[in-house]
């Protein structure tokens, strides 16, 4: 809206000018070069009638060439600025009538977040504040990226949040946290305006340069948060170890069950749905140990996230129960494999460099490859190129982890590393929610979005939430339960009561996955999965040895 006043103010203000110099000039040139002389204001009556071709005046026709072509000049001149108004000023006065406007106001907000600078990174967390039912405002200072956000369905304020306006609209004082997206502009003042008006609001800020993050905590804010740096701690842990197979020797992972990885296909039921419903893969007699959700391995399915392309659910059970889940999430699946090196690290930038550092602390033997040399670079070339994977040892290698500055470029080397070597894991950080599926399709088994981990990170930090760190591993053991011996066995109950899942029951040397309803001898003993609080808790609650 200030821009189209400023055009309107410029546009007014030249055609008003170019009126008065042609009505001088007119009244010029009837008394010197026609020898009728005209009052001004004739003169201007037959500019005005000239310029909207309404009619020539009664002067009509003029005996010089000279007027004449003044005449000619004055309604070209008309008509051209009749014609820069209609794209100018009309249709845009027309958009405004038609297009729906934000409000300026929002009634009935408490208990709400904040988001100021809203760009894609925030996708995820809207989804994750509308799945849990918190309200929220994004407050915009542009008209037209307010508008374009409330065409979208968006809650949008149009307003600058360092104004008193503002902040009463926003109602900082009842919100929970104030988000601030500063990966694409700056917003210290705002920070600052918040802090001085609320010194106890939560204030949240997402930097893309973490080198920026010390002015924002100088201004007061509670915690700047680095989303390309937990995309490469995502990459990194995603190696890593989650499951400890624990069993003992009669037991062995992969004859009598087994532990595969699914992802989740857009084109299933399951997708979009609570991860809390992947529990009814468990009709199959299979058990869902856990999930990968946005970067985090959790064990608790929550109610209130959704399955999307970041979700990776980790099942165990026998070979045709594995089967049956792969036809209900539409993936083959990969079978679970504990870490290994060497893993070949392609990209050096802010998300490489973070997951580098999280493989060095797992002491796992790592190759980086970047186009430009650097402190932790081995090999220096284009990673698309045969040559340059040949020479990082990509035959070699039991992991790929591809962290590109653009999707294009990451696609590309992930569909030359398939080619090179079939039975490489190949993980894939991508800057686009979008880019995911085809990354998938180039031969990625898993990838994760900038966006997707950026919303679970502020969602995690806004609730204080809790997730599983990979110092806990999920533990398999075999463990005997003598306090529900000859009882029927609920795995919902043991799982409510301890957080273990009961995998499989152990009877004379059979291993029976399809646990609900059982009952337990004497001699009989269960596969759990937890991490070792959980499995203390398990022991415990039925007396296990």
């Amino acid at each position: 809206m200030v821009r189209l006043t400023a055009r309107l103010a410029g546009y007014l203000g030249s055609l008003l000018f170019l009126i008065a110099v042609y009505a001088i000039v007119y009244q010029w040139g009837m008394a010197t070069l026609e020898g009728e002389p005209r009052s001004w204001y004739r003169a201007l009556e037959v500019v005005v009638q000239s310029m909207t071709t309404t009619g020539y005046g009664q002067d009509a026709p003029w005996e010089t060439l000279e007027m004449t072509l003044l005449l000619m000049l004055i309604q070209v001149t008309g008509i051209a600025y009749i014609f820069v108004a209609i794209p100018l000023f009309v249709v845009p006065w027309l958009q405004t009538i038609v297009q729906p406007t934000p409000p300026e106001h929002i009634n009935g907000l408490e208990e709400h977040v904040i988001i100021v600078g809203y760009t894609d990174l925030c996708d995820t967390l809207i989804d994750e504040l509308e799945g849990s039912g918190t309200p929220y405002v994004i407050l915009e200072a542009d008209e037209d990226r307010a508008r374009e956000l409330h065409e979208d369905g968006l809650t949008v304020l149009h307003d600058d949040l360092r104004t008193e306006g503002a902040l009463d609209a926003a109602q900082l004082e009842d919100a929970i946290a104030v988000v601030v997206d500063a990966t694409e502009r700056e917003f210290v003042k705002t920070v600052l305006a918040v802090e001085e008006r609320d010194p106890d609001a939560s204030v949240l800020v997402l930097v893309a340069d973490p080198t920026r993050a010390r002015y924002f905590r100088y201004a007061g804010v509670d915690e700047v948060l680095s989303p390309k740096h937990r995309l490469g701690k995502a990459l990194g842990d995603r190696v890593r170890d989650v499951v400890e197979p624990d069993l003992d020797d009669e037991i062995e992972l992969g004859e009598a069950f087994d532990v595969v990885e699914f992802p989740v296909d857009p084109t299933t039921d399951l997708f979009g749905e609570t991860v809390a419903s992947s529990r009814r893969l468990e009709q199959t007699g299979a058990t869902v140990l856990g999930a990968w959700v946005r970067g985090d391995f959790v064990t608790t399915l929550s109610e209130r996230v959704r399955i999307d392309q970041n979700t990776a659910l980790l099942v165990a059970g026998t070979e045709s129960q594995l089967e049956d889940v792969a036809e209900i999430t539409g993936s083959a699946g990969h079978r679970y494999r504990t870490a290994a090196d060497p893993v070949v690290v392609v990209g050096a930038g802010l998300v490489g460099q973070s997951a580098h550092g999280t493989l060095e602390r797992a002491d796992l033997e790592t190759v980086v490859v970047d186009r430009e040399d650097g402190e932790h670079v081995d090999v220096v070339g284009d990673a698309t190129t045969e040559e340059t994977l040949h020479e990082a040892g990509i035959e070699d290698a039991r992991t790929l982890i591809i962290a590109l500055e653009t999707d294009d470029e990451a696609i590309l080397t992930a569909l030359t590393a398939r080619e090179l070597n079939p039975d490489l894991e190949i993980i894939v950080g991508a800057n686009a929610a979008a880019s995911v599926s085809a990354m998938r399709t180039a031969g990625a088994d898993y990838v994760l979005a900038l966006p997707n981990v950026t919303g679970r990170m502020v969602t995690l930090r806004v609730f204080e939430r809790e997730v599983m760190t990979l110092r806990d591993r999920l533990h398999l053991r075999q463990l005997d339960a003598p306090m529900v011996v000859d009882e029927e066995l609920s795995t919902a109950t043991i799982r409510q009561e301890t957080g273990c899942t009961v995998v499989a029951l152990e009877r004379d040397g059979d291993l029976h996955t399809d646990v609900d309803g059982m009952q337990l001898g004497a001699g009989d003993s269960l596969v759990v999965a937890g991490t070792d609080r959980q499995i203390g808790q398990f022991r415990d609650a039925y007396g296990t040895d």
